[in-house]
């Protein structure tokens, strides 16, 4: 009866241990359970139009050099706590919508990524930096991204069409082809704020090499493509197609392939120089925005003297010598269903393959 006893105690002995053991491992399990709870951090307010100071060197596809790349402005529109909705990136190409997240705290990581609607993605990744006070300053971190080809490419015609093109090319694998239907708007390859140094006045002693494209216009088909030249006071980046009349700027446009100019279905090089022309130019003073223009000028060399002549900028005397070059078209106008090809674009001395390119760089963006 003893012995019996005492096994019972034993074995009761190792049962509470057990016990114990796992009771300990419940309370181990519960505390280690995720806690689905509503989200009480708090989130700095990044919304904002930043300015972004640095430029980027992207690489073509086949590691050759691409010509240097200044970003525009980075606009935070739309921000609900963490979640960034609405944000924008001004490229070279089309404007590229962005999404993203931005971290708790007072020095968060914020993140962003998107597309535009023709080949271009990016992803940035930034350090949010503030005052004293805890107001945004800037965002410093890295931006990554590829480009399918190089440029906006932008129509308004109902029947008229810009697209990346893989049928013919006169280097590499890919160039533009504009499609021009009955209607008279245009359809254009459209470079925003390329990186150059070049002013209106070096229009009047314009060498070769400068600014050009290729080109190949359809058969017995014309006219041809024309070239325009955006000028803007310093500082100034106007990116419509349509500047409007809120700023002082001009477009040149020179039309050395008028009617009855036609197409033969080969390879042409259109070199800019001094001595091209038809041109014509429309603008407005940077005084009081009046519009001036529309008088064809002979050569590209005689166009500095004519805008400064125009009755709108003697006015308020004004002087466009000293304007920056901001943004280059190449475009079909006039109606006539036609196609053409575009191809390796110069401005200001460097050449734009078309072909595809990536980067990976630093930058910085100051709050405006």
């Amino acid at each position: 009866m003893k012995e019996r006893i005492t096994n019972w105690i034993k074995r009761h002995k190792r049962l509470s241990k057990i016990v114990g053991i796992s009771t300990l491992a419940l309370v181990l399990c519960l505390s280690m359970m995720p806690v689905f709870a509503a989200d009480t951090l708090t989130y700095l307010d990044v919304t904002g139009t930043y300015d972004m100071t640095s430029m980027a060197v992207p690489k073509y596809t086949d590691a050759a050099r691409h010509p240097t790349v200044r970003f525009g402005e980075l606009t935070i529109t739309t921000q609900t706590g963490k979640a960034i909705a609405v944000a924008t990136l001004e490229h070279m190409g089309a404007d590229i919508a962005l999404t993203g997240l931005v971290g708790p705290g007072s020095r968060p990581t914020i993140v962003l990524s998107g597309t535009d609607s023709d080949g271009t993605v990016v992803s940035i990744q930034a350090g949010v930096r503030t005052d004293r006070e805890g107001n945004v300053q800037s965002l410093n971190g890295r931006i990554m991204g590829y480009v399918t080809s190089d440029g906006e490419r932008f129509e308004d015609s109902a029947n008229g069409t810009s697209a990346i093109s893989v049928e013919t090319q006169h280097s590499g694998a890919i160039s533009t082809l504009l499609t021009a239907g009955t209607l008279a708007n245009p359809e254009t390859i459209k470079f925003n704020a390329p990186v150059n140094r070049m002013k209106l006045r070096n229009l009047t002693n314009l060498r070769a090499g400068q600014l050009g494209f290729y080109f190949n216009l359809e058969n017995a088909k014309g006219p041809g493509p024309q070239m325009m030249l955006r000028f803007e006071p310093a500082g100034q980046v106007t990116r419509t197609y349509y500047g409007g009349g809120t700023s002082g700027l001009v477009d040149i446009t020179i039309m050395a392939y008028q009617a009855p100019y036609t197409g033969d279905g080969t390879w042409k090089q259109a070199q800019i120089t001094k001595d091209s022309g038809v041109v014509i130019y429309y603008g407005n003073d940077p005084t009081d925005y009046t519009s001036f223009g529309g008088t064809p000028v002979a050569t590209l060399a005689e166009v500095e003297a004519a805008i400064n002549a125009e009755t709108a900028m003697t006015a308020g005397g004004d002087s466009a010598s000293n304007w920056v070059l901001t943004m280059v078209s190449v475009e079909l106008w006039e109606g006539g269903a036609r196609t053409c090809y575009v191809d390796d674009v110069v401005i200001g001395g460097v050449t734009y393959t078309m072909e595809p390119n990536n980067y990976f760089s630093s930058f910085k963006a100051v709050i405006q």
